[in-house]
């Protein structure tokens, strides 16, 4: 009898530390993996506003240790339009960019008064009411909002028809290993315009949803 009762108790005390132990595995893992990030400034706007708060999913391209960027195995190759959590190359900046890749490599990206071409091809323009998105005042944009879209991308994107700083660029080809990527508000943006292509080291997940917004 007595031995049944130690016996009982072995197993419960084993089924309790492997319960403990996948609980510990899932927190890490899915902690890991899906991380909120908030949002600072409107480079991406009327993607993004300044104050948003976003999931990346830190496991898309590559699997690394929980709440480290230190990469184990990478098993993903980012795409044209996807939204990524990046480092720009930027001398000592560790910050982390949400920016949308438009050029691949191989791929030859050049823009004229802030429409792209790529491989020679111009994207497609629809022109959007811009009241509809009701974010007057809370970020600077351009005068136009527009639907992006063609060879993958199908997005929104603010910019202005006047010629500017940041309105024309190019031709470049994008170097193999290496993203180019943009802001969505083009007239006030950070991105490969300025500090040139990312590296796919550089590169540490995709966006997945907002979970809030102001």
């Amino acid at each position: 009898m007595s031995k049944f009762f130690l016996s009982k108790r072995f197993m419960m005390s084993k089924r309790f530390l492997i319960t403990i132990l996948v609980v510990l595995f899932l927190f890490f893992f899915f902690g890991g993996t899906f991380r909120t990030y908030l949002v600072l400034g409107g480079s991406d706007a009327p993607t993004f506003l300044s104050g948003d708060k976003v999931i990346i999913n830190r496991s898309t391209f590559d699997l690394t240790i929980p709440f480290t960027s230190f990469r184990l195995l990478s098993w993903g190759k980012p795409e044209r339009g996807d939204m990524v959590l990046c480092r720009l190359p930027r001398n000592g900046d560790e910050d982390y960019w949400l920016k949308r890749i438009m050029g691949i490599p191989g791929d030859t990206i050049q823009i004229i008064r802030n429409k792209i071409y790529i491989n020679n091809k111009s994207l497609k323009y629809e022109v959007l009411k811009k009241e509809s998105f009701n974010i007057e005042g809370k970020t600077v944009t351009g005068d136009l909002y527009a639907l992006e879209s063609g060879q993958g991308l199908n997005h929104t994107v603010a910019y202005s028809e006047k010629s500017g700083f940041l309105s024309d660029f190019g031709p470049i080809i994008v170097r193999q290993n290496h993203y180019f990527v943009l802001g969505d508000n083009r007239d006030n943006s950070l991105d490969s315009r300025i500090y040139g292509l990312v590296k796919r080291d550089n590169i540490f997940g995709k966006y997945v949803f907002t979970l809030s917004r102001i």
